[in-house]
């Protein structure tokens, strides 16, 4: 989730003063948006420009007053407050009722990465227990946050729409910190996503549950794990379905679509069996097509290529309509957000055990399921972002200062001979350039979390270079379509189970698919098999040799960055891997749970320089 549900917050913004937020948008504009201001201000250091800045923006903009003498007492913007534990001060601070609600962090526009000074705004949000909000701005952008730095909104004022003028009046306006409306409408985005996970969750279960049932019932020739296997497969296809409808992947309500064609057929005495149709559909968007009123693009990727079971299945019509028609009544751009395939999944394999041992005529044994047993566990965003920010990001950081990348060098400076222009721009080249190359992996990558973390942080670093590009040259800046690069070239992941695989593939593709463009096959990148054993004498098929299934990296010496959250699972439960484990780790110990072994193999498929 961002800091706020789509939902909530846009029923939040009708509540807004319209006819006041118009007036404050026009001064704003008629300030904030002037070139001749722009190029003053970016010629400003921060303290030339501090006072004003919040004179310019939170004083005449959003409704703030500042104190006009030392004696003033009426005022709830203040410059330069004092840390209660120690003598530093931060830039500013909004006060409600004598109570620090806000610290604001002010830097030049010579910092182009806000991220770079959480940490010392943070530092004083700590020091004002009440504190709530951290503001930070380089006068061009500014990052507003609510109690920690998981999540952030960034604005940039240089260019800011109306439309995120009127969002950041939401946030910002000091009657609205005063009632704490941002705090409140986070609280009540948490609550609605829950919620939501909540009723989908079980609505997407009872599919998937009432589907195998009745597959199982119709289709005798095939057995019941596979089919529930390719019913999992069957819900990633309508998952794409629903998400792509929604954000302009394809025709707007193209399930609706076929399911009323579907019944207006029947009635004319024109019966097709309902799957029939889908698997048509499934087939455009494997190869593409062109019709009257709409085209469907071929956007592929390996999961809607033929399926030798799905093609030969029959399922229930009535069953597929009803289960189809309520999950299409969900909204994938304001309700629905991927991070709640995690969950979803971890049913899954969960449900995945319980029928195998039914099949088998088992009691189901809940403390010996799929996601205790192979330690599969949804990692939260806080974990996922700060082990990132502190691997691959640590290791960036590294190579901006080994190419020499200074963020004060680069600004724009008529009178800078073209000699030290091309020094600069082959500094940032070459970091780009190396970007491109590096390779990040996650050994037990079940849903994807860490490989959507890192992708969502690469994409960020290209966007600093575009930055730090457009201020060299003074340019407006252009953002680099580096996402098919990133999936293809620099993200690796490995998982035991093949239901973690496949939804770690599709959270990728829903987190970047964009119209008319191929989704990227990413069996190449993302594996089935068993990290640790790499003998089909012990894991069977799943026996996994890191050396054939990615020689590409291992020729490079191995990859730059390990990633991830090992499994944690008991020693007791992998006892019959114990004597190969014993025979091939170093640190093999007989109560050393399975996260050990893992530590090991990441430690061997790096690079040994990272």
């Amino acid at each position: 989730m961002s800091i706020f549900q789509s939902s909530v917050v846009t029923k939040h913004l009708k509540t807004q003063n319209k006819e006041k937020i118009a007036i404050q948008w026009e001064l704003f504009k008629n300030h904030f948006h002037n070139p001749r201001i722009q190029e003053e201000i970016k010629s400003l250091k921060e303290e030339q420009y501090q006072g004003e800045f919040l004179e310019d923006l939170f004083v005449k903009i959003l409704g703030y007053t500042k104190p006009a003498s030392s004696s003033e007492t009426k005022f709830n913007l203040t410059t330069e407050y004092k840390n209660v534990k120690d003598s530093k001060k931060a830039d500013g601070a909004i006060i409600v009722n004598d109570v620090v609600k806000a610290v604001i962090e002010l830097k030049g526009t010579n910092t182009t990465d806000l991220g770079k000074i959480e940490v010392q705004a943070f530092g004083y949000k700590v020091n004002q227990p009440e504190c709530i909000y951290v503001i930070t701005s380089n006068f061009e952008k500014l990052r507003f946050y609510i109690d920690n730095t998981i999540e952030h909104i960034e604005f940039n004022l240089f260019t800011l729409t109306e439309k995120d003028f009127e969002l950041l009046y939401l946030c910002l306006a000091f009657e609205n910190i005063q009632n704490d409306i941002p705090k409140n409408i986070k609280k009540e985005s948490i609550s609605q996503e829950d919620a939501i996970t909540k009723k989908l969750y079980n609505d997407y279960s009872l599919f998937k549950r009432e589907l195998h049932q009745s597959l199982v019932i119709l289709n005798p020739q095939f057995d019941a794990l596979t089919l529930f296997q390719k019913s999992q497969k069957l819900l990633d296809r309508f998952l794409f379905l629903f998400f792509a409808e929604d954000r302009q992947l394809l025709p707007p309500n193209s399930v609706r679509l076929i399911l009323n064609q579907w019944k207006q057929l029947k009635e004319l005495d024109a019966y097709s069996p309902l799957f029939d149709r889908f698997k048509k559909y499934f087939g455009y968007l494997n190869t593409g097509f062109k019709g009257k009123q709409y085209d469907v693009y071929a956007y592929n990727g390996g999961l809607f290529l033929p399926d030798d079971v799905l093609d030969n299945i029959i399922i229930d019509d009535d069953l597929l309509y009803l289960h189809t028609l309520k999950l299409s009544e969900y909204d994938f751009i304001s309700e629905v957000d991927v991070n709640i395939l995690g969950h979803i999944f971890e049913n899954s394999l969960n449900e995945l055990d319980e029928i195998k041992a039914q099949l088998e005529g088992q009691a189901v044994d809940k403390s010996k399921t799929k996601r205790k047993k192979d330690g599969v566990f949804y990692t939260p965003k806080y974990i996922t972002k700060y082990i990132v920010e502190n691997t691959v990001g640590k290791l960036c950081e590294e190579k901006k200062a080994e190419f020499e990348i200074v963020e004060d060098n680069y600004t724009t400076d008529k009178k800078r001979q073209k000699k030290t222009i091309k020094i600069l721009l082959d500094r940032i080249t070459e970091y780009r350039n190396w970007l491109l190359q590096i390779t990040i992996c996650d050994p037990a990558c079940g849903s994807g979390a860490f490989l959507n973390q890192a992708l969502d942080f690469l994409i960020l670093e290209h966007k600093y270079i575009d930055e730090l590009q457009a201020k060299l040259f003074g340019d407006a800046m252009v953002l680099s379509d580096v996402e098919k690069s990133i999936l293809e070239n620099n993200l690796f992941g490995v998982d035991l189970n093949e239901e973690s695989v496949e939804i770690a593939k599709l959270s990728l593709w829903l987190r970047t698919a964009q119209p008319n463009r191929k989704l990227n096959d990413l069996n190449n990148n993302i594996k089935c098999g068993n990290s640790l054993i790499d003998d089909v004498t012990v894991a069977a098929e799943k026996a996994f040799n890191w050396q054939q299934e990615f020689p590409q990296i291992f020729a490079n010496g191995g990859f730059d960055v390990i990633i991830g959250n090992p499994p944690y699972v008991r020693q007791e439960l992998f006892k019959e891997i114990k004597p190969y484990l014993e025979k091939n780790y170093k640190c093999y110990n007989s109560v050393a749970d399975l996260y050990t072994y893992f530590i090991e193999k990441g430690i061997n498929w790096k690079k040994r320089s990272n």
